[in-house]
């Protein structure tokens, strides 16, 4: 993501020689040596270095990991022949080389506005693979600069699914706005921060891309900083929904002075009391100070990344906001890569031991820096913590972001003269910390009716007495004729496939449990089987008991003739006394003839009686029932008040619903 001093765009390009006699981009790979923290790897691109050319002047502004590996870096490109910048998108196999299985070439640009300036700062990648960016762009009516939000489906295509043709923009009406980060919650909720006016601004969409009306009425929230302006340049979910975001307060043009500013946000949008008394803190540390990475520790605790004075800064906040004095004594460090350098930090990552890796810029070199958890710089890493690369030829080089590969492997990304540079760095294997002895137990139904959902709890304890479990994940996995409608964590967070949830649960303290509730769906009879196993970041000494499987026998109880699937389905009776189980899903169901019973299920649902007696019943979600001809029993009740609809029809029929919902014809 950017900021002010890694951001802007460059007036130092290519230069001298290279330059003059357009070289190819082709890098030398250096010859063999042990490898060390901090040095190439060899094994990405030959030399551990990339360079991009989407030809014309390129930046690439942030980066996202896939969970199979892959790197996507998004950014902007002006055309070689002249006009406005687009969005531009690039992704790599874990090898380095481009993935043509992403829009045929591995790289994607797409002119939002149509022919006006469209920047892309910030990227998140969500489980089912699809691409978040965002951004800004011109707003074809007004002319100013909007917030952007553009989704791609996983081969690099707009996500038409998303507010209709893969574009959301907002407008927050307060001067020029953009966008900087963004990231993706448990629901599918997309939470982009950024800029609107002197103010931080979020909004908060829908998965469709429409506004999420729960998050401060409009799912949008502007928060000021006193001093000056301010601008939120990343962002991080806590374990409990809360959402943090950092960047800088008090600035005011053309002076650049300006401090580092946390703000953290309830999950409806409101200011968070609980950090700092008003749910804001600055902090200075010299005159000009920029945050520019946030991350969340496992024990809540915020590490902040950025710049002071043209020095990396980085501070650490307990939980409350204030800043956590057993690190460097009083949450603050700068560190200099040189006397006179120009250096600054625009991202930062946390290695599972702990340890901080802060990347950025250091004079015109891509520079990494690693922490230990106390912030003394890591000697063990490059020299005295410390790494800078020349990522081609001399040119002026800008690291925006990093992240770490699940082997550990730290991922850099940035800009390279007018290109995009991607750098890999080798790490050297940590012994596993003493071990704990975490077990796992689960409960669920022995018997579950075609037409209902079996509900499994989890429970995972630390049974050690002494020692605390780290980087917890549970695997859950289930088999048979079912889905998975859901995985709810006590702690932590959950995603979910049709057959699985994979849940990072953070740590538990010795002798601590949480739960993890999976809901599951049966599809035809037969027998479900749901194993949950858990590890953590320790050995362990007891790995008998990792792992706990309950099953359920699904049987036909309801007597359901007709069986819809766990999507949106349209179904209709005949002409005999059906059963009808939609299932879960949206779905509409036309009982028809006969006297019929509809099982709804979860879902939206849109069910219609027929020309007898039938018995409809919802489920939880917002759901029409209309009885038509007959005496019809009419059922709504799924505790939640007025957002079902019950509609009688033309004979004597009973409707039994939660206060508040409509009523039509019903007694």
């Amino acid at each position: 993501m950017p900021t002010p001093i890694t951001g802007l765009r460059r007036t130092l390009g290519r230069t001298g020689a290279a330059a003059a006699t357009g070289l190819a981009l082709v890098l030398t790979a250096p010859g063999a040596a042990l490898a060390a923290p901090g040095d190439l790897d060899p094994g990405f691109d030959g030399d551990g270095k990339v360079v991009t050319d989407f030809g014309g002047y390129d930046e690439s502004r942030d980066m996202a990991l896939q969970a199979d590996g892959k790197i996507v870096t998004v950014g902007l490109n002006n055309p070689p022949q002249g006009g406005a910048a687009d969005f531009t998108l690039a992704r790599y196999n874990t090898n380095g080389s481009l993935d043509t299985s992403f829009d045929g070439d591995g790289l994607v640009l797409t002119d939002v506005s149509g022919g006006d300036e469209d920047i892309a700062n910030g990227v998140a990648v969500q489980p089912d693979g699809k691409i978040v960016v965002v951004g800004r762009s011109v707003d074809p009516v007004s002319g100013g600069n909007r917030f952007t939000v553009v989704r791609y489906n996983s081969n690099g295509s707009l996500d038409t699914g998303f507010d209709g043709d893969g574009i959301a923009l907002t407008d927050f009406g307060t001067g020029a706005q953009e966008a900087y980060a963004v990231t993706v919650q448990a629901n599918g909720a997309i939470v982009a921060v950024g800029e609107s006016g002197p103010n931080v601004a979020l909004a908060r969409y829908n998965p469709d891309g429409s506004l999420d009306t729960s998050f401060d009425g409009d799912g949008k929230v502007t928060t000021g900083f006193a001093g000056g302006s301010a601008s939120a340049y990343d962002v991080a979910l806590q374990t409990n929904g809360a959402i943090a975001v950092a960047g800088r307060a008090g600035y005011n043009y053309p002076a650049n002075a300006s401090d580092f500013a946390l703000a953290r946000y309830n999950t409806d949008g409101s200011l968070d009391t609980s950090f700092d008394g008003d749910g804001r803190v600055t902090t200075p540390f010299a005159t000009a100070d920029v945050a520019g990475g946030l991350k969340v520790q496992p024990d809540g605790k915020l590490v902040v990344s950025g710049t002071s004075d043209f020095d990396f800064a980085l501070a650490r906040y307990n939980p409350d906001g204030t800043l956590d004095s057993g690190f460097d004594g009083d949450g603050k460090v700068t560190t200099s890569f040189g006397a006179g350098t120009l250096d600054g930090s625009s991202d930062l990552a946390l290695q599972p031991d702990g340890k901080i890796v802060a990347a950025g810029i250091s004079q015109a070199d891509f520079a990494v820096a690693r922490y230990n958890v106390d912030g003394s710089l890591d000697s063990g890493f490059g020299t005295g913590g410390k790494v800078t690369t020349d990522v081609y030829l001399g040119f002026f080089d800008s690291a925006s972001a990093v992240a770490l590969q699940s082997d550990g492997k730290i991922v850099v990304s940035g800009n390279t003269g007018d290109d995009r540079g991607l750098v890999r760095y080798q790490v050297a294997a940590t012994p596993p910390p003493t071990g704990v002895d975490l077990s796992v137990t689960k409960t669920g139904p022995a018997t579950v009716s075609l037409g209902d959902q079996a509900t499994y709890t989890v429970t995972v304890t630390n049974k050690s007495t002494t020692t605390a479990a780290t980087g917890i994940t549970l695997a859950d996995a289930l088999t048979g004729p079912g889905t998975v409608l859901s995985a709810t964590p006590g702690q932590g967070t959950c995603t979910i496939t049709s057959t699985s949830a994979n849940c990072a649960l953070g740590s538990l303290a010795s002798g601590a449990s949480t739960t993890v509730t999976v809901v599951a769906e049966p599809r035809a009879t037969g027998t479900l089987s749901d194993k949950a196993t858990v590890t953590a970041t320790q050995t362990d000494p007891v790995p008998a008991n990792n792992s706990a499987t309950a099953t359920s026998t699904v049987n036909n109880a309801h007597g359901c003739t007709i069986t819809g699937t766990s999507g949106a389905d349209t179904l209709t009776g005949g002409y005999g006394n059906d059963v009808i189980c939609a299932l879960s899903g949206n779905d509409t169901v036309r009982a028809s003839f006969g006297s019929d019973t509809v099982y709804g299920g979860p879902g939206n649902d849109n069910i219609d009686g027929g020309f007898d007696n039938d018995t409809l019943i919802g489920g939880p979600g917002n759901d029409t029932l209309s009885g038509y001809f007959g005496n019809d029993r009419l059922n709504t009740v799924d505790n939640v008040s007025g957002n079902d609809t019950a509609n009688g029809g033309m004979g004597t029929d009973t409707c039994t619903t939660d206060p508040g919902d409509g009523r039509v014809s019903c007694p």
